[in-house]
């Protein structure tokens, strides 16, 4: 019998080496996946966080909230529909009587405020000194009021983000 010599070979075979191309390029796949998923993720959340609209909603409560909190409890006119409140406060602390007034109000896809000045002793503007604009991309407001809590309940949409901001405060003063 013949034997066959065996001979020690260095060296991978070509199943080997597709099987372990296979494997890497299924690794290396994966990892690309997890990778713009996540990337994707991060600028979603971004936007979330930083966009106009929650921006916008940000600033329309703080200044909500700031406004009632210092007006006066004894006066406060709404809208029958709900579309704008008005409330009536002190420019200072040695003010006898309401002498400022602000009027949160919705027009076409914008919340405003106004604010003004009263003539003495009654609850009538004198004069407008300032508008503000609030938020921009309000697809619905509504404003109520009970007792000295006043409530304002926006939508907010700009296409790609919507959320709805709710506020209430109480009037101090």
């Amino acid at each position: 019998m013949k034997h066959k010599k065996h001979i020690n070979r260095k060296g991978f075979t070509l199943t080997e080496l597709m099987l372990t191309t296979l494997l890497c390029t299924i690794v290396i796949l994966g990892i690309g996946v997890v990778l713009a998923d996540s990337h994707r993720g991060w600028n979603r959340m971004y936007t979330r966080v930083h966009g106009d609209v929650v921006t916008d909603g940000y600033i329309a409560k703080k200044a909500f909230d700031a406004v009632v909190r210092k007006s006066t409890s004894k006066r406060c006119e709404l809208d029958i529909d709900g579309q704008f409140v008005e409330v009536y406060y002190y420019q200072s602390i040695a003010s006898k009587e309401p002498d400022r007034y602000a009027i949160f109000f919705i027009k076409g896809q914008e919340l405003f405020v106004n604010y003004g000045e009263l003539e003495a002793g009654t609850w009538n503007p004198t004069s407008t000194t300032s508008t503000v604009k609030l938020a921009q991309n309000v697809q619905r407001g509504n404003f109520t009021f009970t007792g000295a809590c006043v409530k304002m309940v926006l939508e907010l949409d700009n296409g790609s983000e919507a959320i709805t901001v709710t506020s209430s405060a109480i009037r101090h003063n």
